[in-house]
């Protein structure tokens, strides 16, 4: 009934999963942000202690998702190339 999946095609699955989780991550966040920043009326300059804290927090998280998935991504597309040329030779 299931079809056995080779090493490889496991391994993309997983990999996709975790960009998929990560890039979602990273969209609540911004959403989150951008929500909690638009609606609330307040003075920029004297931003209260709490949201600086909150916005520091959600930004170490946005660049740990986007640094993960630009890892993920560049060491995936890396072997594809390396892959893909030695099928050329």
């Amino acid at each position: 009934m299931f079809k056995e999946l080779t090493t490889e095609e496991i391994e993309v699955r997983v990999w996709a999963l975790i960009v998929l989780v990560l890039a979602g991550i990273l969209l609540i966040s911004v959403v989150c942000i951008l929500l909690a920043v638009m609606f609330v009326d307040q003075d920029m300059d004297k931003i209260a202690p709490i949201d600086q804290a909150f916005l520091g927090i959600m930004k170490d998280i946005m660049l740990l998702c986007i640094g993960a998935v630009g890892g993920i991504v560049g060491r995936k597309g890396a072997y594809s190339a390396i892959n893909a040329m030695k099928e050329k030779e």
